[in-house]
């Protein structure tokens, strides 16, 4: 049974945790997410986070945000995170959630959809680039001390 997407809601706060979770490690890295934290992500107007379920199992996300942009005049789509459980990937999984991700900021009247991924991740870069997402900037960022 292919999985089915939709809106992560109240009580769904584990299962993002957990699959936040699987992701870091799986970078070798931690992160530090926790319920509270997933519910004021949802609370916020401008975010949210597309479940893949498999019956009552969550087997992949993807989170984004809204961002009001002066150039464009409208909002921007900013895919945050996708994650596919490790079993589960290779299965179109990803792509559906990405796809989905698209309808939902075209919906919102949003001018453009942007995305960041490591270089070395080129199973990423090709499902992107495979959605219709083509290099035209470069990121730089720096991380701020946890207060």
């Amino acid at each position: 049974m292919p999985a089915t997407i939709r809106h992560a809601g109240p009580g769904d706060e584990a299962a993002v945790v957990r699959l936040v979770e699987e992701m870091a490690e799986g970078e070798g890295d931690a992160s530090a997410i926790d319920e509270h934290y997933v519910r004021h992500f949802l609370a916020s107007p401008v975010s949210g986070v597309l479940l893949a379920h498999d019956g009552a199992d969550a087997v992949g996300l993807l989170s984004y945000a809204l961002v009001p942009g002066l150039f464009h005049t409208a909002d921007s789509g900013l895919i945050e995170l996708l994650v596919v459980t490790g079993s589960r990937r290779g299965e179109g999984i990803g792509r559906r959630l990405v796809e989905t991700a698209l309808r939902v900021f075209r919906d919102a009247g949003c001018a453009e959809a942007s995305v960041s991924t490591g270089s070395e991740n080129e199973a990423a870069q090709r499902l992107y680039a495979d959605a219709g997402l083509t290099e035209a900037s470069v990121l730089l960022e720096t991380h701020f001390a946890e207060s």
